[in-house]
């Protein structure tokens, strides 16, 4: 099989929820393109890599660093953006996700998968009480009062000093 054939593949098992199979699949790509005497695989091949690996497995070490490895050679694909995102999100790095969908959304405005990973993002802090629900009357008023401390704190951080 060529190398987009395992590419092809691999996208397929991903679609269908098989991450497991998909890591095989693209491993084989990326192999095939050594194979035929490229100097590097392409990006893509690499990407999905990485992104199969964290979704079968969990994102390990590897799997954010094939995914950045291809979204710093390929900076203007927003596809490998949104795998990079995908991966950090998996790994519980939520500013790099972010920073990833919005690098990726100034590459391609309309790209309706990075607007849905964007907005699925929960930029809220976590609650006060964990143990207790979100909406808890308790966890809301600590809430408020923690937003209105900090709120303060970082006026007062940007207030000029008097002359």
């Amino acid at each position: 099989m060529t190398p987009e054939e395992h590419f092809r593949d691999g996208l397929t098992a991903l679609g269908a929820g098989r991450p497991s199979e998909a890591v095989d699949h693209f491993h084989r790509a990326v192999a095939a393109e050594k194979r035929l005497g490229a100097d590097r695989p392409q990006m893509r091949y690499v990407s999905f890599y990485g992104l199969s690996l964290a979704l079968s497995k969990r994102a390990t070490r590897t799997a954010i660093e094939l995914c950045e490895r291809a979204a710093a050679h390929d900076s203007f694909d927003a596809v490998l953006l949104l795998n990079l995102g995908k991966v950090y999100v998996l790994s519980g790095r939520i500013t790099k996700a972010l920073a990833a969908y919005e690098r990726g959304l100034r590459v391609d405005p309309s790209n309706k998968r990075l607007q849905i990973e964007l907005a699925r993002i929960d930029r809220r802090r976590a609650p006060a009480l964990p143990a207790l629900s979100r909406d808890h009357v308790i966890n809301r008023s600590l809430g408020r009062l923690r937003a209105s401390l900090f709120s303060r704190k970082s006026h007062a951080a940007h207030a000029r000093p008097p002359r």
